[in-house]
Parts: structure tokens; C-alpha cells; sequence
């Protein structure tokens, strides 16, 4: 019995494969509310802990996505910058990510999504700030989100969550010693736009 089920699941799979869309296409957006955690700051950073809440940056790249029935798998490629000035403070962070994305079409013009995102760190930049390399340059998170189909153009809203810690340490201000870690993974909610040729 289960081999039966197992053979017609697979014909389905590879007869739905047969009729299903690829498409290809290049996206932006902006992220909101970008960014980790900043834990054991001295008073000196006092300011520090309130630029989490005040981060905001964007993100272009391109995608491809081969539709099946109902459900659909788009890879992605993207460039993301990060970037908030807070009181004296500045702080960017760029990132190379890989979000690979199962989505579900709930209507035709309307589906929900979710998938890892593979991302890759470059070192971050906090003006006036010396620190430690980040622990690790590769990190790994998932996403959901929901995404509208209109034609050419889809528009997307999506939650971003770093799985693994990443932290790097805070050693000095302008030459005064200070102490503080920050944890760069991601936790990021993202408005974005996507064309398809």
C-alpha cells in the first residue's frame, strides 16, 4: 500500500513539474526595525542601546521561482544594507543573503511564505567605536512573510530572525575603554518589491 502511495505521489510530482512556470525577475525594498541585540553597555553607550529600535537600510538583488500548482519555490539573491545614526553614533552592517522561500497561494493573488536565509556578514561599522571581529562571517535564519501577486509586479511584507548568535565586543570609545557586546543576527521586518521579466 504505502508503495502505491508513494508512486502516484511521485507521478503527481513529476507531472505537475512538467507544466510548471518558471520565472525570473530583480527585486528591492527597505528594511524596518533592523537589527540584534546590545547587552552590558557601559554608560558611556548609553545612547547605544536605543539605536536597535531605530535601524533601517535596504536591499536589492534578484530572484527566480518555479511555480507548481498551488505552491511555489523562489531562491533569491540580495544585497542588504543596514544603516542608523543615533545622537553622536552611526552604525552599518551590509549583508549578502540567500533566502529560499516555499510559498503557498492562499488566492490567486495572495500567498504566504517561509524558508531559511543564508547570509553572510561583513565586518559592521560603529563610528567612533572599537570592537572585536564578528564571531562568525556565515549565520543562518528563517523568514515568513506574505506576498501579493499582481501581474509583473508582486509586493512583499516579511519577518526576518537570525537562528544563531553572532556577537562581537565593544573595546573603546574615542580611546576610552568601554565594554558591551552586540548581537548582529538579524531580526528584521522588510517591505519589498519584486518585478518579473
Amino acid at each position: 500500500m504505502f508503495a502505491k502511495t508513494a508512486l502516484f505521489l511521485s507521478l503527481l510530482f513529476f507531472f505537475n513539474l512538467t507544466f510548471a512556470q518558471f520565472e525570473y525577475g530583480v527585486k528591492a525594498g527597505i528594511h524596518l526595525s533592523a537589527s540584534g541585540s546590545i547587552t552590558d553597555a557601559t554608560s558611556d553607550l548609553a545612547s547605544l542601546g536605543e539605536i536597535e529600535e531605530n535601524m533601517t537600510g535596504y536591499f536589492i538583488g534578484s530572484y527566480v521561482s518555479l511555480d507548481l500548482a498551488f505552491l511555489y519555490l523562489r531562491p533569491e539573491l540580495q544585497f542588504s544594507y543596514l544603516n542608523t545614526n543615533f545622537d553622536s553614533l552611526s552604525l552599518t552592517q551590509s549583508r549578502l543573503e540567500a533566502p529560499v522561500s516555499l510559498g503557498f497561494k492562499v488566492l490567486p493573488i495572495l500567498s504566504v511564505f517561509a524558508g531559511p536565509t543564508l547570509q553572510y556578514n561583513f565586518e559592521p561599522e560603529i563610528e567612533d567605536v572599537t570592537f572585536t571581529a564578528i564571531e562568525q562571517n556565515t549565520s543562518i535564519g528563517l523568514h515568513l512573510g506574505v506576498r501579493t501577486h499582481l501581474g509583473p509586479l508582486n509586493a512583499d511584507v516579511r519577518f526576518d530572525r537570525g537562528i544563531n548568535p553572532n556577537e562581537l565586543t565593544l573595546l573603546e570609545q574615542n580611546g576610552i575603554p568601554i565594554s558591551g557586546r552586540v548581537d548582529t543576527r538579524s531580526n528584521t521586518w522588510s517591505l519589498g518589491l519584486s518585478y518579473r521579466f
